[in-house]
């Protein structure tokens, strides 16, 4: 089938590892590589890794799966006639639900986010905070003037370390009227401090685990009300998702801030995961000057507009290509 190009690692990942991904795919029809199995072990005679769910080929060989699986799926819907959603099992949603986002911004900064985030339709916003609950300081000084319904996401990323470290700052957020969801605030160790704050009033406390073993202990656990499964591939978050699912749990889309190429992958999956009904992170169109791909993504209804198109529904921007690009190099 004929070459396709749009393909995106993710971020942080090696030279090597592309050019590794690029030569494996040098002359090879993509109709006879499935990619859940293209690098898988020899010791693996069943496919799946012990540490199921995450996949134990996704970096096999100094490869990349977040390239094959971007690839494949685009190449693939487009020779076939199908949106990527269709190869994932089909979407169940059209428009997936998506916040707006931001490091940790001011309290005057924050105003101005909320108003451009309005302005685009959507109806929340996700930000980091430090052990310092800085954001938490922001969000409670302009709290009397943004709209009730406007939710807000808190992401210390385990920076609270503990509930007694942290507590006043769940208590002034139950205080707001504002929907309020708190995201990893500490270690998963201290599972006391999680079921705990559960109960701190009518937030929801989230858990991004980044491994499979984490993802079990969490839901062993008991320690969240719902999961964060973004940033591994579209195949892993699928999966887990349908774990999530089996325990009545809800999820949303994470993602590493990438390029338009993996930025959609990451959507057409969002739609096809019936439980991934809280909302994604789908937040490079605006974060990022340029995503280097064509059409950019579309919004309405406080969410990303599933592209009904063969493939991933875009195609490089090769004049944005030629503007942003720092270096080219040949795989042969």
């Amino acid at each position: 089938m004929p070459w396709v190009k749009p393909t995106e690692a993710d971020r942080g990942t090696p030279e090597s590892a592309v050019v590794n991904s690029l030569r494996y795919l040098l002359g090879r029809n993509l109709l006879d590589i499935s990619p859940a199995t293209a690098w898988m072990q020899e010791r693996d005679a069943s496919g799946l890794p012990m540490s199921y769910p995450a996949w134990s080929w996704q970096m096999a060989g100094d490869r990349s799966y977040w390239l094959l699986e971007s690839l494949w799926v685009d190449a693939v819907g487009k020779a076939a006639g199908l949106p990527a959603h269709r190869l994932f099992g089909g979407a169940v949603r059209d428009v997936v639900a998506a916040d707006f986002w931001a490091n940790r911004p001011s309290a005057q900064t924050l105003a101005a986010l909320v108003a451009e985030a309005q302005g685009r339709g959507l109806k929340g916003i996700k930000m980091k905070c430090d052990s310092t609950g800085d954001t938490v300081q922001s969000l409670v000084a302009i709290a009397q003037d943004i709209p009730k319904d406007f939710r807000f996401t808190i992401d210390p990323m385990y920076a609270w370390r503990s509930l007694r470290e942290s507590v006043r700052y769940f208590e002034q957020l139950a205080r707001l009227d504002n929907p309020i969801q708190v995201e990893d605030p500490f270690p998963y160790t201290v599972v006391d401090d999680w079921r705990r704050a559960r109960q701190l009033g009518p937030m929801t406390i989230i858990s991004h685990p980044r491994r499979a073993d984490i993802f079990r202990h969490a839901l062993a656990e008991e320690i969240a009300d719902a999961y964060n499964l973004g940033g591994g591939s579209c195949t892993e978050f699928l999966h887990t998702a349908q774990v999530a699912e089996f325990y009545s749990k809800d999820c949303w889309q994470g993602s590493s801030i990438e390029m338009g190429v993996l930025q959609h992958l990451r959507l057409h999956a969002a739609a096809c995961a019936r439980n991934c009904l809280l909302a994604s992170d789908l937040c490079s169109e605006w974060v990022r000057e340029h995503t280097l791909v064509t059409p950019r993504m579309a919004y309405r209804d406080a969410g990303a507009v599933v592209p009904q198109r063969p493939g991933l529904g875009v195609d490089l921007d090769h004049a944005a290509v030629e503007r942003y690009a720092q270096r080219y190099f040949t795989v042969e």
